[in-house]
């Protein structure tokens, strides 16, 4: 077995095992879950984020707040840790973790092979993304066709650009029709108001974002796609090599299964868990590159 592929194999075994945590022996989880305390105890763990993806991250009376905040804080709660929040872009993150800027990055991260050469990724959520325009006018886009021709707003650094470019090549201009303009902003309330300022005509981007982004402005915005898009898996990203911190985290996510605080977070912001075969899928496509 080559070192790549020794990597990915320790990755594996280590988020399986979050999966699998309730067969465990209550006496020997307890004392592993006991031991870890100790170990990471008064522990400050830095955090990379892009503090401006409500509902996943955002600021309220200058505290981050969210999804992510919520789980990264369990987790470091449950294992006597705690965590230092470092905002930055969102094409900042992966180069960022790599130059050792902060020890984990959890920011509505996709996990896809191309990441995975370069950082370990721990799935914990499942989600897709949706289409948002104006209430006004007449353009209501539904499937992915619906998109051909249009100017596309959407998030710089994401997965969604590449997702839209995929969309141009093989359902519009495969087809005859005319590609999709892609625009990109730094964040995702940017992409928004490309869309409310007509500078775009849809805006492309997580269906729990969007859903939020909807709520709030309810009056001017309307999410009109139909198509699931692409499934993905969000993942919290660990630097290669960096065993200790991989172990903290795994053990924590481990620790609010068993309590219950994960299934009522996800099920509080509308995500989904990946289940053990899904997981086992992506380890596999990400081995396969």
């Amino acid at each position: 077995m080559n070192l790549s592929k020794a990597l990915y194999a320790t990755t594996l075994v280590l988020s399986l095992a979050t999966l699998s945590a309730c067969s465990k022996e209550p006496a020997q989880t307890q004392t592993n879950t006991d031991q870890a305390k100790t170990e990471t105890a008064n522990k400050t763990v830095t955090v990379g984020m892009d503090i401006a993806f409500p509902p996943f991250e955002y600021m309220e009376n200058g505290q981050p707040k969210g999804f992510d905040v919520e789980i990264m804080n369990q987790i470091m709660k449950s294992t006597n840790a705690s965590a230092q929040y470092i905002d930055t872009r969102f094409y900042n993150l992966i180069t960022g973790i790599k130059g050792k800027k902060f020890d984990v990055v959890i920011s509505g991260l996709y996990v896809t092979p191309e990441r995975m050469q370069q950082v370990d990724m721990i799935p914990y959520y499942k989600t897709t993304q949706a289409v948002v325009v104006k209430k006004e006018g007449n353009y209501k886009p539904k499937l992915r066709d619906d998109l051909c021709g249009k100017t596309i707003a959407t998030q710089k650094g994401t997965n969604f650009p590449t997702q839209l470019k995929s969309i141009s090549e093989q359902n519009c201009i495969a087809k005859g029709k005319a590609g999709i303009k892609v625009l990109e902003f730094e964040t995702s309330p940017q992409a928004i108001q490309a869309v409310l300022s007509n500078a775009a005509d849809a805006d492309f981007d997580d269906i729990v974002a969007l859903r939020l982004a909807v709520e709030k402005l309810a009056d001017r915005i309307e999410i009109t796609s139909t198509d699931p898009f692409f499934a993905m898996y969000g993942g919290i990203v660990i630097r290669k090599g960096d065993t200790a911190t991989h172990q903290l985290v795994s053990q924590g996510l481990e620790n609010i299964k068993k309590s219950g605080e994960y299934q009522s977070t996800l099920a509080k912001f509308g995500l989904s868990e990946p289940s053990e075969d899904e997981i086992k899928a992506i380890y596999a496509s990400a081995q396969s590159k």
